[in-house]
């Protein structure tokens, strides 16, 4: 199984570039897609993209007339390719986060510089200590001041700062309103509107699954 297991289709520039396509036709060029996006090239053998398009012979010499305007030299996609490229480098940064439990190792902040041991780097000068300013206000912890309030998005994301709650799925809504609504607000577009619902409805969508939507769309 691949690991970029969707493909984003958009469905305005889809029909608008297919629009002269029969069914035989859309059907081939859509498997070829397919094709490039598992493996990230196509063959340049007839023989073997005839296969792939699902095609005979005597029918591939008629399909691949009406397909080649459709790809670049060599059978290339650019603008399939560079999607993929983006779901590739989104993959990996998933994936390296993912082994180092979602926080960077002190040896990959930035500003990081190897040195010794507090054991080892032997006694400091005194740093001098800030004094203290005039207060009108008694003191409180500067950690149970009330923060800034995010954006509406964000809360609705419920507080996505850590792994768990990245991982969890949304509360199933109680009707497929409030759930569409739900979606809306957080910028999902009307193509995928169907398949989010359907997958929240079934409490299967968790913010993972809506970051990489948004993140595609945005790409685009």
């Amino acid at each position: 199984m691949t690991h970029l297991p969707w493909m984003p289709v958009y469905v305005g520039d889809e029909l608008a570039e297919t629009s002269h396509l029969n069914a035989e036709e859309y059907g081939a060029y859509a498997l070829l897609k397919m094709h490039l996006w598992q493996h990230g090239r196509l063959p340049c053998d007839d023989e073997r993209l005839a296969r792939i398009a699902k095609c005979g012979a005597e029918r591939w010499a008629i399909v691949r007339d009406a397909l080649w305007s459709l790809f670049e030299d060599g059978w290339r996609h650019p603008r399939l390719e560079a999607l993929r490229g983006e779901a590739e480098e989104t993959h990996r940064k998933r994936s390296e986060a993912g082994k180092r439990g979602g926080r960077p190792r002190a040896n990959e902040k930035p500003g990081y510089k190897p040195g010794l041991s507090p054991e080892k780097a032997g006694p400091k000068h005194p740093q001098p200590q800030p004094q203290p300013q005039p207060q009108s206000h008694s003191y409180s912890d500067p950690q149970a001041q009330p923060k800034p309030d995010g954006s509406a998005a964000e809360k609705e994301k419920g507080g996505t700062n850590t792994r768990e709650a990245m991982f969890t799925p949304y509360p199933v809504p109680s009707s497929a309103a409030e759930g569409r609504a739900f979606l809306a607000r957080m910028g999902v577009p009307a193509s995928k509107m169907d398949t989010c619902l359907k997958q929240m409805m079934a409490g299967n969508l968790s913010h993972y699954d809506l970051e990489g939507i948004l993140e595609t769309r945005g790409a685009a």
